[in-house]
């Protein structure tokens, strides 16, 4: 993505008044932070342009505020430091039930709209012979993440659903996802944990002998499985394609979302008036903001959302039929934690 296509996003055209519809008179919001990762990432990316298209459609001030991670801008929003933030589903669910990190539970944050899907798998050379996750046996593999605990545990409950744990590999630390696809090619590794569209992995892919492989989640790897192991991360189908060769055939693997949340500062009203404006205007952001695409405008609420719908999105999307009943049972299983 262009430099001036991320300059653009950051700051959207001089605010207007803030007028919403009949109904929406109580709605206080005056300006609208979007918590965010350092800038040049996909988050403040996604996040400006979040904020460009609430000021524009909403006419409050927006701008995205960048930090040095979501583990740091949660809190604060829990706080009603700041309106809003991009997490992913495993952060959000860690942070709702004060898994460390974090320190306290999150407990006045509610998610607005799921907004990016992340398919999720351990890959290996393809001249290594590594197909299955058991095969990873006595392997050097990359777990821990110096700078993402959640996706630490994240891979560990992957490698569990072939019954490995740690101790059953050689454990090895990265400094971050792209990092480790380069330990990969240079043959540090073995097995490294990636997200599969990501252009760091196609890339790799054409210049490694052979290619990289894509590996499947093992024979216990199914959503219940994930979902106690780690909190947010489910089951998604991949196909081999054009864009992606490294998945040799119609495998499954892990996947987990990213979510736009909402602090304590945010009515009913003005949460209604940010899920209505994102759902009918999605089509453009997807056009705009390439990683949306791979989330349909009618899936943006799903019902395995680690922290509950913010009331005044539930409304709306109950309004255009894509919050039912799974969404209530899971919204009011969460309330109970």
């Amino acid at each position: 993505m262009k430099s001036t296509v991320l300059k653009s996003a950051v700051f959207a055209a001089a605010a207007g008044a803030f007028a919403l519809s009949a109904g929406t008179a109580d709605a206080k919001l005056k300006r609208i932070t979007v918590g965010t990762n350092p800038q040049g990432s996909v988050y403040f990316l996604l996040g400006s342009g979040f904020a460009k298209i609430f000021q524009e459609k909403m006419g409050v001030r927006s701008n995205a505020q960048p930090h040095a991670g979501s583990s740091v801008y949660l809190p604060l929003m829990d706080a009603g430091e700041i309106t809003l933030g991009m997490n992913s589903s495993l952060d959000s669910g860690m942070a709702w039930s004060a898994v460390s990190p974090y320190k306290s539970a999150t407990k006045n944050v509610r998610s607005i709209a799921r907004v990016w899907i992340l398919p999720y798998a351990y890959m290996a050379k393809e001249s290594s012979g590594i197909k299955t996750l058991a095969d990873l046996k006595g392997k050097r593999v990359i777990v821990k993440f110096k700078t993402n605990v959640s996706l630490a545990q994240a891979n560990r409950t992957i490698l569990s659903t072939a019954g490995l744990t740690e101790n059953d590999v050689t454990a090895v630390e990265s400094g971050g996802v792209v990092a480790s696809i380069g330990m990969v090619v240079q043959g540090r590794v073995d097995a490294a944990p990636i997200a599969t569209g990501m252009p760091a992995m196609r890339k790799a892919h054409a210049t490694v002998p052979g290619g990289l492989r894509i590996i499947p989640i093992g024979p216990k790897g199914t959503d219940e499985f994930l979902g106690k192991g780690m909190a947010g991360l489910y089951t998604v189908k991949e196909k081999n394609s054009k864009r992606k060769p490294f998945v040799r055939s119609d495998i499954t693997i892990a996947a987990f979302d990213s979510y736009l949340n909402a602090g304590t500062q945010v009515k009913n009203e003005d949460a209604y008036q940010m899920a209505k404006t994102l759902y009918e205007n999605w089509k453009q952001l997807q056009k705009d903001y390439p990683p949306l695409r791979g989330t349909k405008q009618n899936r943006i609420a799903p019902a395995n959302n680690p922290i509950p719908y913010h009331p005044g999105a539930a409304k709306f999307y109950k309004e255009v039929g894509i919050y039912g009943d799974a969404n209530m049972k899971n919204d009011a299983m969460l309330m109970k934690k």
